[in-house]
């Protein structure tokens, strides 16, 4: 679809019926104390405050997220400490926690208002599909370390949930426009009441120039997307139910090479161009009885595909999620649950690039307790839990969490945890087959290497310990600071097998390569953050991590990259920003992030600064000035090699940005 068709879809799917209502509470009013008790949902699966997790947690505000001027959910990322975010190029993100970085990054588990937006393809994320209107994200809660025991398997390094304002806190319209040098985007949300119901309706497109690699050299990495969804919210507590849906479709290009090398001599890279849809429904019904326990059951259908120059994926999945939460005695804060999922998938690839079988069907059954035991007169909390899972593919798994939280002083908390978590096969480890294009081989013959899964691939296992410290400093200063040590067992390897010279139908050596699990890995770090608002109009932020990994590689493996596995991150990155209050009417905000270098994948260091400057004219219309990458031209910040896509540079940018709220 052309660039105007998709305009158009955006346009007629927004309707703006409704009458006005009150506006949200806006966060850039909150104090420290009051950021410090924000309320999250992912570290227990139940509200508490921020500073009460005995997890390494960090929240990205809707004021942070509005202010960072940053308009993708990967680039937001970059905002929490310990978080490794690369750009390959327009299309195409790395993201993942403390280390193991790539393209297809495994061991993060995503949500977005608890919908898993996992993918059993590769066990990662697609991070260029899922435009969300980031004007209606309340929150996202970031928690660095396992989160299996509540969450399952693949939450392994890390758990990310997207949380979304309650239609009661988006009434009224919004309009915005986004124009620059790298990117356009126009998004209209409009919330209403009908009765006791709240609602609104969304609808966003998004339009990303191309990239390049070396100066007046564009890629054709080009894309454009739509993406339009509504949510309606139906009673308050005790009892309240909640629908919301969305459906989105893009076209862009990933920078697949070409395969054929007849064919690569006069088109390098793919010139078809990547096109992916989706659409879900999610509801969700919430009871919470006088004695303060509750009830919540949630359900969702998700269906997605997309066609690549490789080959042609679509996914069906059906899941529905329950939990009970209740207090047991004076000491006990008891949450339980149950899961099941159903799966369905088919990718068909292009000849070179296959899945045998190239359909599976799966199922997944949970059930998840953990207590929460009061001691010391609460000022010590012990956390006992475990999630227990079958999956038809991997079979049995336990994946057990303790934890203790100690309120050493009303403005200090120390907090200890040792948790297993899982990273189950994916479809890609099981029944992969993958012919590179044909190279110069010994003797002069072509070699050719062909990439085969392993049906016997095992479950990856982590082992992880944390200690976090975290001091609130009167009422304008916070540290928050995290160690941790892990082991990990059977990771993925490349297993080549013996070159083999045939000369039928043609004189070649052929290598047949598998994928198999014979690295062992361990990691150490620590992450710091600060927070300090000098005074009431100027908020510092700043935050270092470092990250160091020791591969283990087994004497039967021949793997040549295993014993230099380095995780793909940098051991050291850091970041410092600014806020700053000018008058009644202006926010000044700048910051600066630093990424060490990508030793293994050969990828400099680079240092990043960006700018946000808004100017309100009246209470609900302002104009935003953004500057992005402004130290240099361009710079890399990834290498993509599984699959070796073209990576390009990310470059300096700038735009403009009109918003406009009314009731």
């Amino acid at each position: 679809m052309s660039r105007l068709v998709l305009l158009a879809l955006f346009v007629l799917s927004v309707a703006s019926p409704g009458l006005a209502q009150t506006r949200p509470p806006d966060l850039s009013e909150m104090s420290l104390e009051d950021l410090m008790r924000i309320e999250i949902t992912s570290v227990s699966r139940r509200e508490q405050p921020a500073s009460d997790a005995a997890a390494a947690i960090y929240v990205i505000t809707h004021d942070a997220i509005r202010r960072s001027g940053m308009s993708t959910i990967p680039d937001l990322l970059r905002l929490a400490p310990g978080v490794n975010v690369a750009q390959g190029n327009f299309n195409k993100w790395a993201v993942s926690v403390r280390g193991f970085n790539g393209l297809y990054s495994n061991k993060l588990l995503v949500l977005v208002d608890g919908r898993s937006i996992y993918n059993r393809l590769f066990s990662g994320v697609f991070w260029e599909v899922g435009d969300l209107m980031l004007d209606d994200i309340d929150r996202i809660e970031v928690i660095r370390g396992p989160g299996a025991a509540l969450w399952g398997a693949n939450a392994m390094n890390g758990v990310i949930n997207i949380v979304t304002k309650t239609a009661a806190d988006t009434q009224g319209g919004l309009v915005r426009l986004d124009g620059g040098s790298s990117a356009q985007q126009g998004a209209v949300r409009y919330g209403g009441s009908l009765g006791s119901a709240h609602y609104r309706l969304h609808g966003q497109w998004t339009a990303r120039d191309e990239s390049s690699d070396t100066p007046g050299s564009d890629k054709s990495d080009g894309s454009d997307s739509v993406a339009t969804g509504f949510r309606v919210d139906l009673g308050k507590s005790p009892g309240a139910f909640t629908l919301m849906g969305g459906i989105e479709a893009g076209r862009g290009r990933g920078l697949w090479p070409n395969p054929d090398p007849q064919a690569a001599a006069q088109e390098a890279f793919f010139s078809d161009p990547t096109e992916t849809w989706g659409s879900y429904i999610l509801g969700r019904w919430t009871k919470t009885r006088d004695s303060g326990a509750s009830m919540q059951i949630q359900s969702f259908v998700d269906v997605a595909g997309r066609h690549e120059p490789v080959g042609e994926f679509r996914r069906h999945a059906f899941d529905v999620d329950t939990q009970y939460s209740m207090r047991l005695g004076a000491r006990h804060q008891l949450i339980a649950g149950a899961g099941y999922r159903f799966t369905s998938e088919r990718f068909d690839g292009n000849g070179e690039f296959l899945l045998i079988p190239p359909e599976d069907n799966a199922s997944l059954v949970t059930g998840f307790v953990q207590d929460e035991i009061a001691l010391l007169s609460n000022r010590l909390a012990l956390i006992l839990g475990s999630q227990v899972q079958y999956d038809s593919y991997s079979g049995m798994g336990v994946q057990p969490t303790a934890r203790l939280m100690w309120r050493a002083r009303p403005r200090q908390r120390v907090w200890a945890a040792a948790s297993r978590a899982l990273r189950t096969p994916s479809l890609i480890d099981r029944g992969l087959r993958d012919d590179l294009p044909p190279a110069p081989g010994p003797g002069g013959f072509p070699l050719f290497v062909t990439v085969l899964g392993n049906p016997a691939a095992r479950t990856e296992q982590f082992i992880d310990a944390e200690v976090g410290y975290r001091l609130t400093i009167g009422s304008s200063a916070s540290i928050d600071a995290t160690g941790f040590a892990g082991r990990y067992d059977d990771l993925r390897t490349l297993e080549p097998n013996p070159p083999v010279v045939r000369f039928i139908p043609s004189p070649r050596v052929e290598v047949i390569t598998t994928l198999g699990n014979e690295l062992k890995a361990t990691t150490r770090g620590f992450e710091i953050a600060a927070h300090w608002d000098p005074v009431p109009a100027w908020r510092l932020e700043a935050s270092y991590s470092r990250f160091h990994l020791t591969p283990d590689l087994s004497p039967a493996s021949g793997d040549p990259d295993g014993a230099l596995e380095d995780g793909s991150a940098p051991r050291g990155q850091w970041q410092v920003r600014s806020g700053f209050s000018v008058g009644t009417r202006g926010t000044l905000d700048l910051a600066v992030f630093h990424v060490g270098p990508l030793e293994l994948l050969q990828v400099d260091s680079y240092t990043r600064a960006d700018v946000y400057a808004e100017w309100k004219f009246t209470s609900g219309l302002s104009l935003v000035a953004i500057g992005q990458n402004l130290l240099d031209k361009a710079h890399f910040e990834f290498l993509l090699t599984e699959p070796a896509l073209l990576t390009t540079k990310v470059p300096r940018s700038a735009s403009i940005r009109v918003r406009w709220t009314f009731q």
